[in-house]
């Protein structure tokens, strides 16, 4: 197809403008973008080695793989979430009848007394997880960690 003459000159002014803004706009956001999630995440790995040295049954899954952090979650410019794995849990049944609201939808099941003593202080009287009991130890480490 052929285009006037005219009609290509202002393609490629279009197309100039369109390199100049990705070069000076999306290019600088992304390189900042980029770093602060590098500082963020430094000073989260930096954390959560303390607070596993700490409590060893908290283990960070926070690992960059190909300039890319594995484990972590942007939910805007101000929040990051890092995910954090429980260690030595032993087996768990699932079990899903919402009748304890703030602890976790799991029992522990696997019948060894090793493992039920090492969570011993985050179960309830029946036998569930309490995620409320979890949170508070991990933000008395985290807390101690900082200082």
């Amino acid at each position: 197809m052929l285009c006037p003459a005219d009609m290509i000159g202002a393609q490629t002014k279009l197309m100039n403008q369109m390199e100049k803004f990705q070069a000076h706009q999306v290019s600088d956001r992304n390189i900042g973008i980029r770093k602060t999630i590098h500082d963020v995440c430094t000073v989260v790995q930096d954390m959560l080695k303390e607070v596993e040295a700490q409590e060893p049954r908290f283990i960070s899954s926070l690992t960059e793989i190909n300039g890319r952090y594995d484990g972590q979650r942007v939910l805007s410019p101000t929040e990051f979430e890092v995910v954090l794995y429980l260690n030595q849990m032993g087996e768990f049944n699932f079990i899903d009848d919402g009748s304890m609201p703030g602890c976790a939808v799991l029992k522990l099941s696997d019948g060894r007394k090793r493992s039920m003593s090492l969570w011993v202080e985050f179960i309830t009287a029946s036998g569930y997880l309490s995620a409320r009991k979890i949170r508070c130890r991990f933000q008395t480490l985290v807390a101690q960690a900082c200082d």
